[in-house]
């Protein structure tokens, strides 16, 4: 009773009174009584079960006698023991157990074999959970009699006894439908499992025979009924279990061998799971011979029959000339047969040991039992594309399994990888576009670092040599580029991971970054013929790389630290191609452009040569080796004004790093058109690259720089502007000329877009731009409305006819008044006048794309420039020369086109106001300071005055307050200057019609004084 306690832990709770249905032992009676507690109600529950038996018609006298003898507690636990509920079955079995216990009292023989005759038939019921409750009592009722002697295992009761007992019990007489037949073989087998589970049949004192009787009926249902093979091979298989825990076992295991080969049961999936488990707890024991070669079902010669056997083709005997045939299943499950836990298992042991032998591999093993055509990928690629394809959810829950395999196991994620995408036939490098995920991405950021540098290497190597096709070649390397690119921004920043992605030239990063820059700039021609890419890289797919390297290297610049090094070593990787043979550039380096990359490689040795020796402007030497690489990247993609600003950045270099006579001054001055000239690209590589390094040169700039800085926004937004800005237009060069360098701007806006790279990367400046956009379609609709009316009146003056016209009836006449027909001159003069008219209304509408081109160019060039006041406002607003800003910003606000400039200037304003605060204002030197900031508060106040928007005038009272601070600060004195300014503005406006000055301008100046103002001394 300990042992079934403690086995199966039941909590004993006060059981409430409900109806229990009650078979009657003489027949199916349906008896309900009412459920109480035995030691309290017997008495009335023999009258109860009496009056019942006394209705009964065709009970005699002597059953109605025997009736009253009936032990009513039993016939509620074999109740309580078909129950649904584990709780109560598990407190009937104990019920059970207590009343047959010795320690209770000997019950007697006879009622000890009903007791084991009600369990067994219990066993062959399939009414509830009979069988789990009547397995349990039955197995731990053999269980506490195990230590008695063969001949009195149970009462007096021999085991050869129980053994006839059960098979009385079980067997099928007469002419039984098929779900009685099917209910007493079930029965026979869970009845057969307590016998082995209680250990009975494993004594010293047990003779063989009985072991070998319970075999005999565990085979003879395999071979006969197919149906049940799978769960008397999973009896047999824990008996081996139980066996292997007992001590002098061999004689019994050795007869579950025998009499397996005996059947020809040995190359079934039953059998080779026992075969397996034999070799595995009794590697000793002999096996018979012939079955499998080298007594091995997981031998290489032998896969082809295993996966047969295992996927149930076909039931491979023994022996062909056995008399008796397995029977064959009938219907496929979809429930996978244990013995594939057991193979896969064993197959694992031998992956992880590295076994040398001739076992089959796990891959050799999945290929031919498994996935033979390599068609699973294929299906769940197909299947889960569609969410009307009949296996999609299945699709859906195997990839879910997939990823959450990956992310316990990051191992798991590089052989999906291989599985999915990498490892032809099966893998696809179209698995994500073609079902719409992004399960491979989602793979390598779970795939840990060396395995990642696996996949790499499998990649670059696909890269190389891929189809013969050409179209189908750019698309796969493409998608490769693709993946490579995910690869690098997939891992955490350098310095936070393992050496594998480190800044040595075999660190992951580095890797990617030298394929991108090889395949983008140089064409490999090798002498072997065989590393050399096949087919040859397309100009298409080097586009593209270049395309790919750029995104790489803003992802590097915004979030790892140390750009410059990554940087630097694509210039390097540029500079080593060039001297090999076997690499040809796509770049003609004779010529000028030879000399100045010369001398920019020197420089640039020159420079990554001090960053170690001068800590003191290793920042300094940092950012410009950042930019002068990044600059020769530019002259690599064709950048003609790229090969200019190398020289610039020559005569930077000389003047900043080795100054004299002040000459760093200028310096600061010509680093700034650099950087202006990237930011004026569409590109987010160069504006992140502005930021970086005008971040680090912000106290080098000097009024100079700021001025062309403040030269960017006081431009017009339109053609003209753009032409003074940029000088892309002469009187030489055509419209068409202008509209095609116009497209190609387009073109790299949309490449950057489509790389995940925005024009204004910030999502604030984002959705700023689209309700700037949506204020400015009303105008533009206006305007294209104007022209096309103007088109329709001169198509109607050329027709004569009259113009359309939207408010009038459409079915009026539009003819014209004229009824004469036109003769042919008359018709080719109006041929030539209508197509005339179209022309200039062609040239019109591409005259308008243009300036929209223009103005957005210009507008993004202002907001980049914005960015890089931005951050000088942030490092220098306790600088005099800040001031400088203030009436370019305002004017800028006033005459923007632009609410996105608007919004930009604005928050700027409202930045600089917050920073100004005590101890960060600007302090006077002399007092020519002190005047020109009095000057400018007066500018300031006639630019409030302006015709303008809110966002104007609000600008315009933070610039004045910001200037009120400075010089309140500056001495308490000037608060009077202050106020004459403040007072010359109130009454121009109240006397001027045309001052636009807002009252809120006043009120914020009544603001402050309020806590300006200092507290007033209190009289004794």
């Amino acid at each position: 009773m300990e042992r079934f306690a403690t086995r199966y832990p039941v909590t004993f709770m006060p059981t409430p009174e409900r109806l229990t249905p009650w078979y009657f032992p003489y027949g199916p009676v349906c008896i309900s009584l009412k459920r109480t507690t035995p030691e309290k109600h017997q008495s009335q529950r023999q009258i109860e079960l009496q009056e019942v038996c006394n209705q009964m018609p065709n009970a005699t006298k002597k059953r109605r006698r025997e009736l009253s003898s009936v032990d009513t507690q039993l016939v509620e636990i074999y109740e309580d023991l078909a129950s649904e509920d584990e709780h109560i079955r598990l407190k009937a079995a104990q019920a059970l157990l207590q009343k047959c216990s010795p320690e209770n009292g000997q019950l007697p023989k006879d009622q000890l074999s009903e007791v084991v005759r009600r369990l067994i038939r219990g066993l062959c019921s399939g009414r509830k959970a009979a069988r789990l409750g009547f397995s349990i009592a039955l197995t731990e009722l053999l269980s506490q009699r195990s230590d008695e002697t063969e001949s009195d295992v149970l009462g007096g009761l021999a085991l050869s006894d129980l053994i006839d007992l059960l098979i009385k019990q079980t067997e099928t007489i007469g002419n039984v439908s098929g779900q009685e037949e099917r209910d007493h073989q079930l029965g026979r087998l869970f009845c057969v499992e307590a016998f082995i589970k209680s250990g009975i049949l494993f004594r010293d004192d047990v003779p063989n025979q009985s072991w070998s009787r319970v075999l005999d009926l565990v085979y003879d249902a395999t071979r006969k009924k197919a149906w049940l093979r799978e769960e008397c091979g999973w009896v047999l298989y824990n008996a081996i279990h139980t066996l292997r825990e007992r001590e002098s076992t061999q004689p019994f295991v050795q007869a579950i061998v025998e009499k397996l080969h005996e059947n020809a049961l040995a190359k079934t999936s039953e059998g080779i799971a026992i075969w397996l488990a034999m070799q595995r707890d009794f590697p000793s024991l002999q096996l018979p011979g012939g079955v499998w070669r080298n007594d091995n079902p997981l031998h290489r010669k032998e896969k082809s029959k295993l996966a047969k056997i295992l996927k149930e083709v076909s039931s491979e005997n023994a022996s062909d000339d056995a008399s008796e045939k397995l029977a064959q299943k009938g219907n496929w499950n979809s429930r996978l047969h244990f013995v594939w836990n057991i193979v896969l298992t064993e197959l694992a042991k031998e992956t992880v040991a590295e076994n040398t032998q001739d076992t089959v591999t796990f891959g050799e093993f999945w290929q031919e039992a498994v996935d033979g055509g390599r068609n699973f990928t294929r299906c769940l690629t197909n299947q889960i594309a569609s969410k009307a394809r009949y296996l999609h959810r299945a699709a859906e829950r195997c990839l879910k399994t997939i990823l959450d395999r990956a992310e316990s196991e990051s191992s798991a994620a590089y052989a999906a990888l291989q599985g999915l995408i990498v490892n032809p036939p099966g893998g696809n490098l179209f698995f994500d576009q073609s079902t719409r995920t992004k399960t491979s991405e989602k793979l390598i950021a779970l795939a840990s670092d060396h395995d990642l540098e696996t996949l790499v290497s499998e990649l670059l190597s696909r890269f190389v040599i891929t189809v013969p096709d050409e179209k189908d070649a750019i698309a796969r390397r493409q998608l490769i580029a693709d993946q490579l690119t995910f690869c690098l921004k997939s891992r955490p920043p350098a310095g936070t991971t393992s050496e594998v992605l480190g800044t040595q030239p075999g660190g992951l990063v580095n890797r990617i970054l030298d394929f991108f820059t090889k395949h983008s700039y140089f064409a490999i021609e090798n002498r072997d013929q065989v590393s050399n890419p096949s087919p040859p890289v397309a100009e298409k797919t080097r586009d593209s790389l270049r395309t790919r390297l750029t995104s790489c290297l803003s992802h590097i610049m915004s979030r790892w630290p140390g750009p410059a090094s990554f940087a630097y070593q694509i210039a390097k990787t540029i500079r080593r191609n060039e001297s090999v043979d076997s690499t040809h550039s796509t770049l003609d380096t004779s010529g000028p452009i030879g000399d100045s990359m010369a001398r920019t490689w020197k420089l640039l040795d020159q420079v990554h040569g001090q960053i170690r020796k001068d800590s003191e402007n290793a920042t300094f030497l940092a950012a410009f080796e950042l930019l002068c690489s990044l600059t020769i990247l530019q002259v690599y993609n064709g950048d003609a004004d790229a090969v200019s600003m190398l020289g610039e950045l020559q005569s930077c270099y000389d003047l900043m790093i080795k100054p004299s006579d002040g000459s760093n001054q200028h310096g600061a001055e010509v680093l700034i058109e650099v950087i202006l000239s990237f930011i004026a690209k569409p590109s987010q590589l160069f504006r992140r690259l502005a930021l970086q390094v005008f971040e680090v040169f912000v106290p080098e700039v000097n009024g100079n720089g700021l001025s062309s800085m403040i030269k960017v926004l006081e431009t017009k937004e339109n053609l003209s502007g753009q032409d003074e800005m940029f000088e892309a237009y002469d009187e030489d060069q055509s419209p068409s000329d202008v509209e095609s360098g116009a497209g190609s701007d387009v073109e790299e806006m949309e490449m950057a877009e489509a790389n995940g790279v925005k024009h204004i990367s910030d999502d604030e400046a984002a959705s700023e731009a689209a309700s700037a956009g949506a204020e400015d379609t009303d105008s533009a609709e206006e305007e294209e409305n104007e022209e096309l009316a103007e088109f329709d009146m001169k198509l109607a003056q050329a027709l004569k006819t009259k113009p359309i016209d939207a408010s009038a009836n459409p079915n009026e006449d539009g003819s014209s008044s004229s009824d004469e027909d036109m003769d042919d001159e008359q018709m080719e003069a109006l041929d030539a006048h209508i197509a005339t008219i179209f022309r200039e209304r062609k040239k019109a509408v591409s005259q308008k794309s243009q300036k929209k081109d223009a103005k957005e160019t210009i507008v993004n060039f202002k907001c980049r420039v914005l960015e890089l006041l931005d951050l000088f406002v942030k490092k220098r607003h306790s600088d005099l020369l800040t001031l400088e800003l203030l009436l370019p910003l305002l004017t800028c606000v006033r005459t923007t086109t632009s609410s996105l400039v608007s919004s930009r200037v604005c928050n700027l304003m409202r930045e600089y106001s917050r920073l100004c605060k005590n101890k960060s204002l600007p302090i006077f030197h002399d007092k020519t300071a002190k005047k020109t900031t009095i000057r400018l508060l007066k500018a300031i106040h006639a630019e409030a005055g302006l015709e303008a928007s809110n966002a104007h005038s609000a600008a315009c009272s933070q610039a004045s307050l910001i200037l009120v601070k400075i010089l309140v600060a500056a001495g308490r004195e000037n608060l009077g200057k202050v106020v004459k300014v403040y007072a010359k503005t109130q009454g121009t406006m109240l006397v001027d019609p045309k001052s636009r000055v807002k009252m809120s301008f006043f009120t914020d100046w009544l603001n402050w004084c309020s806590t300006a103002r200092p507290p007033p001394q209190r009289g004794r």
